[in-house]
Formats: C-alpha cells, structure tokens, sequence
C-alpha cells in the first residue's frame, strides 16, 4: 500500500506541570490515507505555520499550534481528504479536539505505508 498512518497528539495534561516535560500523549486523531493524504501538513509546513522535525517516513514528524488543524476536523472531516484521496481507517475523538485550545502544540506523525 502506498499511503500514510497520520496520528495527530497533543501532550498529556501531567506534561504542562512536569519537571522534564515528560507525560504520556493524548491522541487525537488517527487515520490511514492514499498517497497524497499527508499533503495539508506538508502545506503547512511550507507556509510556515507547522515546523517539521523528522523527514525520514518514520515517521515524518511535526509540530504545529492546534488552532490549524482542528478546524480541518469539521464534523467527521479527516484534514487533507478528497474524493481521489482514500481514508481506509480512521478513529477521532471529537471530545478531546473539542476540549483542545487553540495555543496548544500538536504534534503530527506521518508514518509511511509503503
């Protein structure tokens, strides 16, 4: 399969007040996607309003404020899908991207499929 694993994350609430920054993540989004399916964070990361970390599929790694990409989560909307995009697996939680502010760092893994 040609595609990514997307997980989208934001830091656990014990992180905020450990010493080292540690905590266990809180996910927020996952999904499986075709091959074009990770374009949105790469545009992001063009623009300027996602910074990436890793580049090397394992996974490709960034970092970006919440107030980006939970708008992308519209409804049961997963970022980046389109009718030629196909969207295999998915879980969301709307709850916790609800819950999310805005200033929050997310953190988004994009693991290559192929």
């Amino acid at each position: 399969m040609l595609g990514w694993f997307i997980i989208v994350s934001a830091p656990g609430p014990q992180a905020d007040e450990a010493v080292d920054g540690a905590g266990s993540p809180v996910v927020l989004a996952t999904w499986e996607t075709g091959l074009f399916g990770a374009d949105w964070i790469m545009k992001l990361a063009a623009s300027g309003k996602a910074e990436q970390l890793s580049f090397d599929g394992y996974p490709n790694r960034f970092t970006v404020r919440a107030g980006e990409v939970l708008p992308l989560f519209d409804g049961d909307a997963i970022p980046g899908a389109r009718p030629d995009i196909p969207v295999w697996s998915h879980e969301l939680h709307p709850d916790l991207i609800a819950a999310c502010p805005a200033d929050r760092t997310l953190t988004v893994d994009v693991w290559d499929q192929s």
